[in-house]
């Protein structure tokens, strides 16, 4: 959104502020020896997989042409027929209603708009989540409008009922936090949801924070996580991952003095409902809860348009965070850095003695490529959505991966759901396809959403695409209700994968 334009270019005078007083650098921090092999590099054998990607775009809305970017996807686990799914996506009849997100109640074959977040006729950064049995869809939001340009305003919102009309419930406004990434789940019927942030309102200091309840919304705390200093803040994505029996890990990257940043996972094991949470890990290094992955990263904050990198932004939001549902002692996290020439490097990194250790090296390793989003199964499978830029200069192409690894964290197989062109169409606000994309797994079924260049073009869905919205794919182009050609955008792209 242009909103978020603004306040991150305050977020960057912020942080350059800070770093230009800093007086010293981070300390080198010795490296614990790690539980988890670094595994033998080997040639995949490919594994058959169903796939289904499906343009979430509904027929109705044929003639948008909106930039419907940094998608987000919510499966209900009590009936995987019920999938709510979110992007940049402006209420289509109304300058003053609420926002929509999108539904579906057959299992993402076929979607509808409905505006019931509230939040002026669009969200800034939005992201949704089902509880485990209890049917209720949460929402974190950025809600507009907001106080003033440069102040962001947090919503937390709810619904029994997410194909109703009846707007959401508010259940937290307040002003502070950016990115809220929001987790739920329930215990006993009583509702647990988990909002990470980053919020600016405790600016200059610890600014990684949840924003949670433990009964059933009936109240929300203010958790703060970071136990460092910092440059003045830490960076926006704060990842909750809700493991069994009640283990709660955060992820977050702190920004430290001098500018480089570390990647911390920090864990609590009782649902974070005791008076000091999120204490159970202990850094070997510094003695501070919150084990330290890596540290003294180069995570770029530029809220620019990078041509080398398929015309999006880097505003240090590449993180995540996932837990095995089964077993609450295998943890990874994927986050992105700048490695020498290349604009944006991702890693993959795992643990299994419950996030005190961590691989020495990373299990996998991509350069030129963001939005990183995990996911486990129930067999302890571990699902890696992300996006590259590939090809040539002059035609590069946004590469949309999903891969799997097993048991052991070696590569099951690589899976391409998308390429498309990556210098078109221009954008028309930042981010162009997103700052996160997202991937959940009910059972043994992975289930995703990403967004892309828009063009019919089998070509460009090498697993095969369905598409509501009206299209010639013979001519490979988009048309309205009477025929006429709609120029290519960005829209959100869901799928799922099973063997």
């Amino acid at each position: 959104m242009r909103n978020r334009e603004a306040r991150s270019r305050v977020i960057m005078v912020f942080a350059t502020l800070a770093i230009l007083a800093a007086c010293h650098t981070t300390p080198v921090v010795p490296t614990p020896t790690p539980v988890v092999p670094t595994p033998t590099p080997v040639v995949p054998t490919p594994t058959q997989l169903n796939i289904r990607v499906i343009n979430v775009i509904p027929e109705a809305m044929s003639a948008e042409t909106n930039q419907d970017s940094e998608p987000n996807l919510a499966v209900n686990p009590a009936n995987v027929d019920q999938i709510a799914a979110s992007a940049f996506t402006p209420n289509p009849v109304s300058a003053t209603g609420n926002a929509p997100i999108f539904v579906s109640v057959d299992a993402g074959e076929t979607w509808s708009l409905n505006p019931i977040v509230q939040s002026q006729r669009s969200t800034a950064d939005i992201t949704i989540r089902f509880t485990r049995t209890t049917n209720t869809l949460y929402a974190g939001i950025l809600r507009l409008p907001f106080p003033s340009p440069n102040t962001l305003r947090m919503s937390i919102q709810s619904t029994t009922n997410f194909r109703a009309a009846t707007p959401m419930t508010v259940l937290v406004d307040r002003t502070g936090p950016d990115q809220p990434y929001v987790q739920a789940t329930d215990i006993a019927g009583s509702d647990r949801v988990y909002v990470g942030g980053n919020d600016l309102g405790l600016f200059p200091g610890r600014t990684a924070t949840v924003d949670q309840t433990v009964n059933n919304a009936a109240t929300f705390t203010i958790q703060r996580i970071e136990r460092r200093a910092t440059s003045g803040q830490d960076l926006p994505p704060v990842r909750p991952a809700i493991g069994p029996s009640g283990v709660i890990y955060v992820a977050y990257l702190g920004r430290r003095v001098g500018g480089l940043s570390d990647v911390v996972v920090v864990r609590d094991d009782n649902g974070a409902t005791g008076a000091n949470p999120y204490q159970a890990l202990i850094d070997s290094g510094d003695g501070q809860a919150g084990v330290r992955v890596v540290t003294g990263r180069n995570v770029p904050f530029e809220n620019f348009q990078h041509a080398n990198l398929g015309q999006e932004r880097l505003v240090a939001s590449d993180l995540s965070l996932s837990v095995d549902p089964n077993d609450s002692t295998r943890v990874c996290v994927a986050w992105g850095d700048r490695q020498g020439a290349e604009v944006l490097t991702l890693h993959l990194r795992c643990s299994i003695d419950s996030g005190q250790t961590w691989s020495a090296g990373d299990l996998r390793t991509l350069t030129n490529a963001k939005n990183p989003a995990l996911a486990f199964d129930s067999q302890g499978r571990l699902g890696f959505l992300y996006q590259s830029v590939e090809g040539s200069n002059a035609a590069p192409r946004w590469v949309t991966h999903f891969e799997r690894l097993g048991q052991n964290f070696q590569q099951l197989d690589d899976t391409v759901l998308a390429t498309v062109p990556a210098n078109t169409p221009a954008p028309t606000f930042l981010p162009y396809i997103g700052d996160y994309v997202h991937l959940m797994a009910v059972d043994r079924t992975f289930y995703g959403i990403f967004s892309a260049n828009n063009t019919p073009s089998l070509t460009n869905f090498p697993q095969g695409v369905v598409y509501q919205r009206r299209a010639d794919f013979n001519s490979q182009t988009l048309q309205d209700f009477n025929g006429n050609p709609v120029n290519v955008s960005i829209d959100p792209f869901f799928f799922w994968a099973r063997e």
